[in-house]
């Protein structure tokens, strides 16, 4: 299995575009997938300047409802007009995030699952791109182990007031590169909302006792400013804690992460824990 960092908030070839945003390219069994779309059709130019094939992807996964990882769908569509589109049913909700006396969209509205209707797949809890790759929800929600972020907001369709968001779009992947299963999984996931710790405990119960090769993903200690954390040091801790304690061979952090957050996570994780930069590929 390879997994190419298609786009993000750095690139480690100045002939590569970087936004605020994530995608992954992913090589498995002889397919090809995406793993978020990034925030514009950027990602899509990287591919074709790293001669990766991204117009043969067989199915597109979308991590949670937000602009940074579903913003280049539409270009990633245009070249595979029949791929499928894997999505938790949660992101149907309109969300919205706070920003001063304003609120913005954050993700793709009514309009995409309509024209997308015969590509997507909506699971709840739990679905399988094929053997061997599978997608999961959340199952284990500690609230103090959540991201704290709490400018997130649904609109509510029945008195139409404003109400915590629930987490309910977030997904993550958990795939096997290795013929046999006992033998490693690798964790992805596009920002962790629901806290790594959190995620952890749910790929421990439901595949126990299995090696974590790997944990990749954005971990939103960062909103946009990747000098600036929007948690606690105390938090960013605790969740570096749990990594640690999970026996994850590797970390590979990036997009919502920040520089800071990174900084803070390398003083437990030490060597396990890297950069991963638009334009870098990881084998498994």
């Amino acid at each position: 299995m390879r997994i190419v960092c298609l786009i993000e908030d750095t690139s480690v070839n100045d002939k590569l575009y970087n936004e605020e945003g994530l995608s992954l390219f992913v090589e498995f069994n002889g397919k090809n997938y995406l793993i978020d779309t990034g925030l514009t059709g950027r990602a899509v130019d990287n591919a074709r300047r790293m001669r990766l094939p991204i117009d043969d992807i067989s199915a597109v996964f979308l991590t949670h409802n937000h602009i940074a990882h579903t913003g280049g769908i539409e270009q990633v569509m245009r070249l595979n007009p029949k791929a499928q589109i894997f999505l938790r049913a949660g992101a149907r909700q309109e969300v919205f995030r706070k920003n001063g006396l304003f609120k913005s969209a954050v993700g793709m509205g009514k309009g995409f699952f309509k024209k997308y209707a015969d590509n997507l797949i909506l699971f709840n809890n739990f679905s399988e791109v094929c053997e061997g790759f599978y997608l999961a929800s959340c199952e284990d929600m500690d609230e103090h182990a959540a991201n704290p972020d709490r400018s997130y907001y649904i609109i509510s369709e029945e008195d139409k007031k404003p109400r915590p968001f629930d987490f309910s779009d977030e997904s993550f992947a958990v795939i096997f590169p290795k013929k046999r299963k006992a033998d490693g999984l690798v964790l992805v996931g596009g920002c962790f909302h629901c806290g790594a710790e959190n995620i952890l405990e749910t790929v421990s119960r439901r595949w126990y006792n299995i090696p974590i090769l790997a944990v990749i993903g954005g971990f939103h200690f960062s909103n946009g400013n990747p000098k600036s954390i929007n948690c606690s040091a105390d938090y960013i801790t605790a969740q570096s804690r749990a990594l640690k304690q999970s026996g994850a061979e590797k970390i590979y952090a990036c997009h919502c992460t920040g520089f800071r957050g990174f900084d803070l996570m390398d003083e437990m994780l030490g060597d396990r824990i890297m950069y991963l930069g638009g334009g870098e590929a990881l084998e498994f």
